[in-house]
């Protein structure tokens, strides 16, 4: 049973990945389109200022489920329970303090936003503010129920009611919009879903036999649980720097439709990510088992790879972007956001380079050697955060984009790369020798693409699925006969079959 129900959750994990993107690409037009650019610039910002309140979570939720699984493993029942009481002070104690945090912002936002939004666009950030920050605050003492959960390794309950979430929140959402009703009642929907889910986690950890006990803290315990969640924290904070402050500069320098903008382009890596990871996720389970038994070459081998894999999909993803990514936004929100074409490129493009080395990732994390990218990470986000700030005031919106491309290059593609080479001991210079030769063929199918741009102008439906559907055959027929080696040819034989 408890095969058949990770295997169940794996499939509901996936379909979630597929639904959420599909539902995102639908909505998104749909939310232009009846609550206008400024509606959806204010729940982005929002959204963005909800992220750096979430990470006072500082890892302890992985942290938990750590020491909980472990407890229940030693047969240590008192402990969990223990363990669960130990939790649920901490996190109520984090969500006063997310409570205090929240009413220091909520009185600063007129301050802060005040150059470049009107007074209305002030009151209806406050109001949305206030309704995500009480779903983010309530998060914290439940996410002892929802780890609980998991640690029961109940896979089929949290993805169905995720997934179940996905669908029925954006179709709740549009039938207000439809109706007339304006963003607040949007959000207020959004976040009475995510109390009911709180709800029936509670319900559903107590029936599944979790028991609380407040008794006195072991310190030894608590100093441990701190120190391992130090790490986690520490990386989760520099992914919000990285990723969800350019909205908040955005909104200081350019005001609300700059968000809006910028959000469109930011939803195409957001996806472009989520793709990346779907195809490496199959083969990470081996690379531990390789660095144990110090399989060197199979290590380098792997790392090629998964890389190798990687970017026949990413490489058709961009390519097919930077050709025909206009003519989508036209017909997808619009022309007014034209310009998140370009955001979208400054940032996809560099970040293609990670992404096809993200077995780097844990390579690194097998030997113990993650440290480094940590330290890197932070120092460019840090430099990220500046870059975006100059850049802003001079080019709009798009210069947080250009200083987060212009971070990808220096830190995750040059620095990362010596240190693959050096320490690591990666064979880089092969890696890129067939990141090269891979390259050629996309080279030559992206110059049919650019004819096909030619040949056929106008901005259609019909048009942009006909130039799609050509450049996707053409792609696949080039790779193969140019690109692909022997293992990627008989692994997509294998899925034939």
């Amino acid at each position: 049973m408890a095969r058949n129900e990770l295997k169940i959750g794996t499939a509901l994990s996936m379909m979630t990945i597929v639904v959420s993107s599909i539902i995102q690409i639908l909505y998104t037009p749909l939310y232009m389109r009846y609550l206008g650019q400024e509606d959806y610039g204010i729940n982005s910002l929002v959204q963005s200022i909800m992220g750096y309140i979430a990470i006072l979570n500082l890892g302890l939720g992985n942290t938990m489920l750590r020491y909980t699984t472990r407890y229940r493993a030693e047969g240590k029942i008192e402990e969990e329970k223990s363990l669960n009481g130990m939790f649920l002070v901490i996190f109520s104690i984090l969500m006063l303090i997310a409570f205090i945090i929240g009413v220091y912002i909520y009185v600063n936002i007129g301050e802060f936003f005040g150059e470049r939004f009107t007074v209305q666009e002030l009151e209806k950030t406050k109001a949305v503010f206030v309704i995500l920050a009480l779903n983010v605050i309530i998060s914290f003492p439940m996410g002892v129920f929802s780890t609980n959960i998991t640690s029961k390794e109940k896979f089929l309950y949290q993805r169905g009611i995720k997934l179940l979430t996905i669908i029925l929140n954006p179709i709740v959402g549009a039938i207000l919009m439809m109706n007339g009703f304006g963003l607040i009642a949007v959000t207020i929907a959004t976040v009475c879903f995510a109390i009911l889910s709180y709800l029936f986690d509670i319900i559903y950890a107590f029936k599944l036999g979790m028991k609380i006990k407040f008794s006195k803290f072991n310190n030894d315990i608590l100093k441990e649980i701190f120190i391992y969640s130090f790490f986690i924290f520490l990386n989760v904070l520099i992914d919000q720097v990285y990723w969800g402050t350019d909205r908040v500069i955005i909104g200081k320098y350019v005001g609300v439709q700059g968000i809006a903008i910028y959000s469109v382009g930011a939803i195409f890596n957001t996806l472009y990510m989520g793709f990346a990871s779907a195809v490496s996720g199959v083969l990470f389970p081996r690379i531990n088992r390789l660095i144990v038994e110090e399989k060197h070459e199979e290590i380098d081998e792997m790392f090629l790879k998964i890389g190798r894999l990687q970017y026949i999909l990413l490489g058709l993803i961009s390519s097919g972007f930077i050709l025909f990514g206009k003519d989508f936004i036209i017909l997808w929100v619009g022309k007014q956001y034209i310009e998140a074409y370009s955001i979208a490129l400054w940032i996809m493009i560099p970040l293609t380079v990670p992404l096809i080395q993200s077995t780097g990732v844990s390579i690194m994390q097998a030997k113990n050697m993650h440290q480094f990218r940590s330290v890197v990470y932070f120092v460019i986000a840090i430099l990220n955060v500046i870059f975006s700030i100059i850049f802003v005031k001079k080019v709009g919106a798009i210069g947080c984009a250009i200083a987060t491309g212009l971070s990808f290059i220096l830190g995750q593609i040059i620095v990362m790369n010596i240190y693959y080479k050096v320490s690591v001991k990666l064979d880089i210079v092969k890696f890129w020798k067939n990141i090269f030769k891979m390259s050629i063929p996309i080279m030559i199918v992206m110059i049919f693409g650019y004819i096909l741009n030619i040949y056929i102008e106008e901005v259609s439906y019909l048009n942009f699925l006909v130039k799609v559907a050509f450049y996707s055959i053409a792609y696949g027929i080039l790779l193969w006969f140019m690109g692909l080696n022997n293992y990627e040819k008989s692994q997509i034989y294998i899925w034939k079959k």
